[in-house]
């Protein structure tokens, strides 16, 4: 199998680890597919930024919030509150909506 990748390929590897580099690359490839795209206004945006930018818009409509309930100066690490809330949204729309 190896001799026929290598002449399908026209490599000239030679050597004791030609075979394993041959199939490393093959197997490191074939999972390579193209990304999820999202049609934007007749532009293609990968699903990843389109999923980030709702999560953004996300986490500011829940600071909004925190705020007016009276939340907000009682989280912890403000920082790291909003950062891990603009991650979850991220990941939820781009896993549950997108299946990137």
């Amino acid at each position: 199998m190896i001799a026929a990748w290598r002449r399908s390929l026209g490599l000239r590897l030679r050597g004791r680890y030609a075979g394993s580099a041959l199939m490393t690359v093959a197997s490191i490839l074939c999972g390579c597919r193209l990304g999820p795209d999202v049609a934007v206004v007749g532009s293609y945006f990968p699903s990843w930024m389109v999923a980030l930018v709702l999560g953004v818009l996300g986490t500011i409509v829940f600071w909004q919030l925190f705020t007016r309930i009276g939340i907000d100066p009682y989280l912890g690490p403000r920082l790291l509150v909003y950062a891990g809330l603009v991650l979850l949204i991220t990941l939820v729309l781009w896993l549950g909506v997108f299946r990137g």
